[in-house]
């Protein structure tokens, strides 16, 4: 027995060591495996301490507890520091026993202490916690051979002070819930078995479309389920929800005996009575502090729900609603709302809703002292049968001491007496017999909100349709009427024949409407200034409209605008008009000396607009011709986007680059334009005077004139940006007496194919065509540009350039580093990415060259460049370099002709020599250039022998003998001399040489 005692204590020993040590050796491991699995399934970033994890056996002994604390998810990408959810404490507690027998594990409890949950949804939908990764190596399981038996037992389930916040902008949704306690018990191993919950929520707000529905109003959830798993089906026992104070029961069952139905067989109704509990449920946006509300009368409120659903077919349903002599006032209002009686009911058999009905028997109430009653009936939905009856009064003073509305005024009479019966069909356009009055007199609001009171406010209207035809329906507003801030505004309209509207409409008076959009706001709009209208009056036929048959319309009037703006989320510059009068007919609108601000930008408009009608009314195309005069247009304000802010602490404005300006096709106007400055990117122009035309999604400049650093510009040419994604431009230009530094600095096609201009000081004038392709941030597409022109070049310098100091280090001479150009006629071409000109001369001191060739848009050269230069001005070290080149000693008296082949790009040239010559001076020079020499003669005596025979068709015979007879002297002469004595021989060819050479130098100006 002892022994068994020392074994037994041994091993209960070893199991308490191995329950203190395990969990401790395996803890890394097992951190380890969750980290290792987070990565591969969760598109997040998971944090938790090491020190926060813990697996143990003692806590709960002799259970299984595994322990989290202090972790979270915070989102990437889109949600890159958001956090999705933090959690204090999570625990999970395992019956160790189960997991050695293996068949069930038993979970005594889940347990998640103050979790904080944010989920979010953005503008495109996207949502924060879609972050699982999909597994793209996932197979299809194989069918096991027999049912698993293996289950999981959870006995309880807790969540502590949790905290919910929920905000979808796609949807304009937020929700909050503070202090959510929920647990909950149930064996859900077994086929039947019992779930008990029990959930309370301090504070529930709910918001949508800026509306708050409920705002941290208390809610609570007691729920009793069987729930029967082999059969699908959910037994509802005693259940029992609370929002605020109403408290809403239900029982009954709901059954899934397919994946096609629910049997649905549930009884529902008010467990209490009181008719304070259902104001309880008014959105706080409509009634505001109802616990303080004195309340009297009863409450009956109960349905049922009963039948099969499906995708076709619903349940039975209905509801009943009583409330039984009303009455509610708050505690410090003299007046209150009484006799509120209502009986109402909605039933629907089983099937569909195309037998619904609706009969509310009666719904009456006294505010103060004036009553509303109404009736309703409605069978159907799709094809509703209605018999309505709606009377009320109201004294609008009295309202103010019934509901609390803080800082505001109100007074004028109200009321309304409406009848309908009949069918409403939207398929068949069917409509009930109508009957109703409308009428407001002595209206006044003042409010704290408000910048003026409205005062006199008035209006009378009715509508009639005796028989339900859509002809026959008419409206009548035969007046309205206000003042606001003693300005007065009225007018009158009336509509007939819904099949085909027969309107007229009548303005007069001034509007504020700086006043009035701070009563009525506009979303994404602002407007301001005031615009009198005078014995406005349009009135025609909607078929006229959309038919454009607009000779029909009429519509005439005259507007005066006075510091009118308007700017709009799609209009950021915004417009004023400082003052302007406009006045219409159905044909014309006409602008008379309007002055104003397009955005930053002043101006001056005089003019009409044609066809204003069918723009407005059916998408037509609207003309005019207008004359705008600008002391300063900031073109740049309108091709650039900024990225806005609100918040003061906030960088500031990012401007981004300049996009593609679509054109509207259906805008054909005529812009005669003066304006004495504008800003377009890093230009300045000056005065610039032409006809801007906008017509069929294209803009044209004609006849433009504008003066641009110095220099004066006419330009004709077009902006099509018909295909947005390739727009696209064709330009003439003649631009004289323009800086070439200048030109750099403001084209970014000169800086492209001519950056050289950077380095030259003097004039220019052209005259070339240009058009090509743009990017998408407005910039000329250089691999498209084709262009043709001449250059004009009376004087101009040119130092410091990488081409003149590479041919100086090659050819050891630095005379060209300063280089001139004069009476320069340059012809220019641009196609397939390249500038191409024909040769011109530049003047280097006593040298001259000769360029010509080509550059592209990459910068890379292909020019030949030619040179003549004084052997003996040169320095030795050049005409050493250069006698290399050439391949003999160039004696100082001779001139030096070499060519260069010019490569490499425009900020490192490579220049290779190209073939060369000398021209002799007193001195000999080497058998080459003898034998260049004598070529040269002779192609001048075959010149010569050409001109004479020429002349031998014109001449007398004996003319034509004697000048044969000398050229044959002379060929004789030539040829005697050749083969003389070598020493007078080549004297006598030296110095014949030497006359012709000089005879050359002087034909070819050297």
């Amino acid at each position: 027995m002892k022994k068994f005692a020392i074994i037994l204590g041994s091993f209960l020993g070893l199991v308490l060591i191995a329950a203190l040590v395990l969990p401790i050796i395996y803890k890394d491991d097992i951190k380890a495996k969750v980290d290792s699995e987070i990565a591969k399934s969760v598109n997040a970033h998971v944090y938790y301490k090491a020190e926060d994890f813990s697996v143990s056996m003692f806590s709960n002994f002799p259970n299984f507890t595994l322990k989290i604390g202090n972790f979270g998810v915070v989102g990437k990408d889109d949600f890159k520091g958001d956090t999705l959810t933090a959690i204090k404490e999570f625990k999970v507690v395992v019956d160790i026993f189960s997991v050695i027998k293996g068949d069930a594990i038993a979970v005594n409890g889940i347990y998640l202490i103050s979790p904080k949950i944010n989920a979010k949804v953005l503008h495109n939908g996207k949502a924060n916690w879609d972050i699982a990764i999909p597994d793209t190596t996932a197979k299809t399981p194989e069918a096991p051979s027999e049912p698993s038996k293996f289950a999981i037992k959870i006995k309880k389930w807790v969540i502590s002070d949790g905290n919910i916040t929920y905000l979808d902008k796609k949807g304009n949704t937020f929700a909050h819930i503070k202090n959510l306690n929920h647990e909950g018990k149930g064996d859900l191993t077994q086929d039947i078995f019992d779930i008990t919950t029990k959930t309370t929520i301090d504070e529930l707000t709910v918001e949508q479309e800026g509306t708050r529905y409920f705002n941290k109003n208390k809610f609570a959830a007691d729920l009793n389920i069987n729930v029967d798993s082999k059969n699908s089906k959910y037994t509802f026992k005693d259940n029992e929800f609370t929002l605020n104070n109403f408290v809403f029961g239900f029982d009954g069952s709901v059954a899934m005996p397919d994946t096609s139905n629910i049997d649905v067989d549930v009884k529902f109704g008010a467990r209490k009575t009181e008719f304070k509990n259902i104001i309880s449920l008014i959105p706080m946006v409509f009634l505001k502090g109802y616990e303080d509300l004195k309340t009297e009368g009863s409450l009956a409120f109960d349905g049922y729900a009963k039948g099969r659903y499906n995708p076709t077919t619903l349940p039975a349903f209905g509801l009943n609603l009583k409330i039984d002599k009303g009455f509610l006032q708050y505690p410090k209002l003299p007046s209150s709302v009484k006799n509120i009686n209502v009986d109402m009911s909605v039933n629907s058999p089983a099937g569909s809703m195309d037998n619904l009905a609706l009969d509310v028997r009666k719904f009456h109430l006294e505010v103060g002292s004036n009553p509303i009653d109404a009736t309703l009936k409605v069978k159907g939905l799709k094809r509703s049968e209605i018999d309505a009856k709606l009377s009320a009064k109201l004294n609008l003073g009295e309202l103010t001491t019934i509901f609390p509305i803080e800082g505001t005024t109100l007074k004028g009479h109200f009321a309304l007496n409406a009848t309908a019966k009949g069918v409403y069909d939207s398929a068949t356009h069917e409509l009930p017999a109508l009957a109703a009055d409308v009428a407001l007199s002595n209206g006044y609001v003042k409010a704290t909100a408000l910048p003026a009171p409205l005062d006199k406010v008035a209006f009378t209207a009715n509508a009639q349709n005796p028989t339900g035809k859509n002809a026959d329906m008419k409206v009548n507003v035969s007046s309205f009427n206000f003042l606001l801030d003693n300005e007065a505004f009225g007018g009158s309209l009336t509509a007939e024949n819904l099949d085909d509207i027969l309107y007229n409409f009548t303005a007069h008076g001034t509007l504020d409407l700086t006043k009035l959009t701070k009563i009525f706001p506009l979303e994404g709009m602002n407007l301001a200034g005031k615009i009198k209208v005078q014995n406005f009056n349009t009135q025609g036929l909607m078929s006229d409209v959309t038919g454009g048959k607009y000779a029909k319309l009429k519509s005439a009037g005259l507007m005066t605008f006075e510091n009118f703006s308007f700017s709009s989320t799609d209009l950021p510059q915004g417009m004023k008009v400082t003052s302007g009068k406009f006045s219409f007919t159905p044909e014309k609108m006409n602008i008379d000396n309007m002055v104003g601000f397009l955005g930053k930008s002043d101006v001056v408009i005089n003019g009409y607009v044609q066809n204003y009608i069918p723009y407005l009314f059916a998408d037509g195309t609207v003309s005019g011709k207008m004359k705008m005069n600008s002391n300063k247009f900031d073109v740049n304000e309108w091709m650039a986007e900024t990225t806005p802010t609100t918040d003061a602490n906030a960088a500031p404005k990012v401007e981004e680059a300049m996009s593609v300006v679509e054109v509207p096709k259906n805008i054909d106007f005529v812009m005669s334009s003066d304006f004495k400055s504008v800003a377009y990117d890093n230009m300045n122009i000056e005065n610039l005077v032409g006809n801007i035309i906008v017509k069929d999604g294209k803009v044209k400049m004609e006849k433009v004139n504008f003066g641009l650093m110095g220099g004066s510009f006419v330009t004709n040419g077009t902006y099509d940006p018909s295909d947005m994604a390739k727009p696209v431009f064709d330009f003439d230009l003649n631009i004289k007496n323009m800086k070439f530094k200048d030109a750099f600095t403001t084209f970014s096609t000169v800086k492209a194919f001519a950056p050289v201009a950077e380095k030259i000081d003097g004039l220019f004038s052209t005259n070339f065509k240009l058009k090509g392709g743009l990017t998408q941030q407005m910039m000329p597409d250089m691999a498209t540009l084709t262009s043709e022109g001449v250059l004009n070049i009376a004087q101009a310098a040119i130092t410091g350039t990488t081409l003149g100091n590479e041919l100086s280090s090659v050819t050891k001479f630095n005379g060209f580093n300063d280089l001139s150009l004069k009476d320069v006629l340059l012809n220019f071409k641009i196609e397939n990415g390249r500038l191409s000109f024909k040769p011109f001369n530049i003047n280097a001191g006593n040298t001259k060259l000769n360029l010509g060739g080509s550059q592209g848009f990459d910068g890379t050269l292909a020019y030949l460049l030619k040179t003549d230069m004084p052997a003996g001005a040169v320095g030795a070290a050049a005409t050493k370099a250069l006698s290399s080149m050439l391949g003999t000693n160039v004696p100082a008296t001779d001139r030096i002709k070499l060519n260069f082949n010019v490569g490499g790009t425009s900020t490192k040239p490579k220049i290779t020599p190209a073939g060369g010559e000398t021209v002799a001076g007193t001195s000999s020079v080497k058998a080459a250039v003898a034998d260049k020499a004598k070529a040269e003669l002779n192609k001048a005596k075959a010149d010569a022998e050409a001109k004479a025979k020429a002349e031998l068709n014109k001449a007398k015979a004996d003319a034509e003998a004697k000048a044969k007879a000398e050229a044959d002297r002379l060929k004789a002469e030539a040829e005697a001399k050749a083969k003389a004595e070598a020493e007078k021989a080549k004297k006598a060819a030296a110095d014949k040489l030497k006359n012709e050479a000089n005879k050359l130098k002087k034909g070819f100006g050297f």
